[in-house]
């Protein structure tokens, strides 16, 4: 019987939610599409992209005036996750909000509970397994936005979470044109043998008690992938750095070691989390979403 109820309570709330105009995240409700020029709010759009319809929800803040060109971010969650479970937790609709960029969370492909993006073999089906062009979304959805809003195109970045962590490195390194700096969260590069256009500022935070992807390297799905300072060194080989990597940051149980001599003037920066595990977003030692910004930020497209 208690059951029933709580079902019953669960469904009111979803045909409350479903009234709206819009689709409701966490705290915020996305309006439907209004066209046209976009204005300060939450929107839920949608592209049809390779035979697909693919969607995606856009925040842009109060402070935006159509007249000023904005950066843009694009925000990418976990395998298996949704735009919901990423927005409620990593703190990037505030720091919009704050820095007065536009934000722009991208849906996985595939079922609830198994949405995923193509972020390289080992992460992960349905979007691996079907070979979907992610990279080729990604940009398209850039395209779509500056086709909408004032956007700075020499200010596009890439954020995410675990499977979409690697989505973020694999645009550094396939989209290096397009994407001016990219943090990933929780996941190392899945595409370490692809060399990008040019060289890609990078921060990658990863906890080293990670029981999803493990800091040391493992495998998922039966394909290996690199520890996390393998991707770190991997990522200095690429970009051109040189010298020893120096300490950046240090908090609590996080510190970042940076390489700062690189090509063009880039760095690539590990955040390790002693302790942390996969799920980083609002560990106490470490703001990513603040740090995030503040490292891509320092960044321009050549």
């Amino acid at each position: 019987m208690k059951g029933t109820k709580r079902k019953l309570i669960f469904f009111v709330f979803i045909a409350t939610c479903l009234i709206c105009t819009g689709f409701s995240i966490g705290c915020y409700e996305f309006k439907n599409d209004p066209g046209g020029r976009l204005a300060p709010g939450n929107w839920k759009m949608t592209i049809q992209f390779e035979g697909r319809n693919r969607v995606f929800y856009v925040h842009i803040p109060a402070s935006y005036n159509d007249t000023i060109q904005v950066p843009l971010v694009l925000n990418f969650h976990g395998f298996g996750e949704d735009v919901n479970s990423q927005c409620s937790r990593d703190g990037f609709i505030d720091k919009s909000d704050e820095a007065g960029f536009i934000l722009a969370y991208v849906e996985g492909f595939g079922t609830a509970g198994l949405q995923s993006f193509n972020a390289g073999a080992a992460c992960c089906s349905p979007a691996v397994g079907d070979g979907l062009n992610d990279v080729g979304l990604s940009i398209a959805i850039v395209n779509v936005i500056k086709s909408r809003c004032r956007i700075d195109a020499r200010r596009v970045y890439a954020h995410g979470f675990s499977n979409g962590g690697g989505m973020a490195h694999r645009l550094a390194r396939e989209a290096a044109h397009v994407f001016a700096a990219v943090s990933a969260v929780s996941m190392p590069v899945l595409v370490p043998d692809e060399v990008p256009s040019r060289p890609v500022p990078v921060i990658h935070f990863h906890g080293t008690s990670d029981g999803t992807i493990d800091y040391n390297g493992g495998s998922l799905f039966g394909n290996e992938y690199i520890s996390a300072n393998e991707s770190f060194g991997n990522w200095a080989a690429v970009n051109g750095c040189t010298g020893q990597p120096v300490e950046t940051f240090a908090n609590g149980n996080a510190h970042s070691m940076t390489y700062q001599t690189c090509e063009a003037g880039t760095r690539v920066t590990l955040c390790t989390v002693t302790g942390g595990t996969h799920v980083l977003y609002g560990n106490g030692s470490v703001d990513i979403a603040d740090q995030s910004w503040e490292f891509m930020s320092w960044h321009t497209l050549p």
